[in-house]
């Protein structure tokens, strides 16, 4: 705050895409989980179900790192 009063400036950032980022994460990671609980009901799952999940974390990993990269 020291700093702040002598310098004069205020730095703010926006994280508003950060945020909804970070919610579509949360939305996926649901749907993910309804997916678990499927299968370990059902003992059925599909090698292209398992890929497409992962490409899908993938894409989301991609997104994150960009997304942070213009915060840092």
């Amino acid at each position: 705050m020291r700093k702040m009063a002598i310098d004069g400036y205020i730095i703010e950032v926006d994280y508003s895409n950060l945020k909804a980022v970070c919610y579509e994460v949360h939305k996926i990671g649901t749907n993910i989980n309804q997916i678990a609980k499927w299968v370990n009901a059902t003992n059925l799952i599909y090698e292209s179900d398992i890929s497409e999940i992962k490409e899908r974390i993938e894409q989301i990993w991609l997104l994150l790192r960009l997304n942070l990269s213009k915060f840092g």
